[in-house]
């Protein structure tokens, strides 16, 4: 008898609490409003930011570019600067400035990509297709660029300085890239289980 009361009890338990105590746990997973997304929308004015710097410093370093091709003084200061031995070609710090000017477009491009990807945040539909092919361009134009910047940076150290350090290299923006990448495969299954949720439904 003790026994059958025993197996009963545990029986009520059980009925009563088939999984776990945390089950009673109200999760708020509700998405507010665009009016809410307060940390997408100071992302958003940081881009802008970003963005306005890196149009402004692409334009000072053309116009440094086209003065320096006319312009023997300047070039001399900055050739002093560096602590080169021998006077480079004079159109080998023109065409590294135009190369810096590249490298801050395609950032500024970034930036661009980055913005409409947060535009979605604020319109509360992040997992679209668009993003993820957004994503992608983005990782690799920052991986073309920072390949570029290595190219140019190397190749005046051996012209102007005449030391030994070649293509360096930037662990933080690897990771960047590396992490971008990962994003856009996340935001790529993400799409794929809400078109899975909206074909249940």
């Amino acid at each position: 008898m003790l026994v059958f009361l025993q197996l009963l009890f545990i029986n009520m338990c059980m009925l009563r609490n088939p999984s776990s105590d945390n089950d009673d746990i109200n999760y708020d997973l509700e998405l507010g409003d665009s009016s809410n997304h307060r940390v997408a929308k100071v992302l958003r004015f940081i881009i802008f930011l970003g963005r306005f710097i890196l149009a402004v410093a692409a334009i000072l370093i053309i116009v440094a570019a086209i003065w320096m091709v006319f312009s023997d003084n300047l070039q001399d200061q900055l050739h002093m600067s560096i602590g080169g031995e021998n006077r480079p070609n004079r159109y080998i710090l023109p065409a590294m400035c135009l190369g810096m000017a590249i490298i801050a477009l395609a950032w500024f491009w970034v930036l661009h990509m980055l913005n409409k990807v947060v535009e979605t945040l604020i319109a509360g539909d992040p997992f679209v297709p668009t993003n993820i092919n957004r994503l992608r361009r983005m990782w690799i134009v920052i991986a073309l660029t920072e390949v570029f910047r290595m190219a140019i940076v190397s190749f005046p150290v051996f012209s102007v300085s005449g030391n030994d350090e070649a293509f360096p290299i930037r662990i933080g923006t690897w990771f960047l890239v590396f992490v971008i990448a990962t994003l856009a495969e996340a935001f790529r299954y993400g799409a794929a289980l809400r078109r899975d949720q909206e074909l249940t439904i």
